[in-house]
């Protein structure tokens, strides 16, 4: 009875040792599985930013773009200003001569008046 009863354990054992295998099989399966869809995924999350690279490449040069329009409005400007700046002093001084000729004028009138 005790040589049944040692086979039957051996048998047990081997059926768990063999139930065992087949599930580390499939564990092992599974684990390839899983990396391979966990490569798949990095790879697309790899193609995603890099697309988002792109996109904000292109916004720099877009960005770029802008920087150079408005250091060219800046020196029309700054143009636009010594401009001004040029035509203010001769206005003014104009206006100057002409409040002393006016002025010398008037003075030469009062002169002639008075010397009568």
């Amino acid at each position: 009875m005790a040589v049944k009863a040692v086979e039957e354990r051996v048998t047990v054992v081997e059926r768990q040792v063999e139930e065992n295998a087949r599930d580390i099989e499939g564990l092992r399966g599974a684990v390839v599985e899983l990396g391979r869809r966990m490569e798949q995924g990095f790879e697309a999350i790899d193609r995603r930013f890099e697309a988002i690279d792109r996109r904000f490449e292109a916004m720099e040069r877009r960005f770029e773009a802008i920087d150079q329009r408005f250091e060219a409005i800046e020196r029309r400007l700054d143009r636009l200003d010594q401009q001004m700046s040029r035509q203010f002093f001769w206005v003014v001084g104009i206006q100057i001569t002409t409040v002393l000729a006016m002025t010398g004028a008037i003075a030469a009138i009062a002169a002639a008046a008075l010397g009568r």
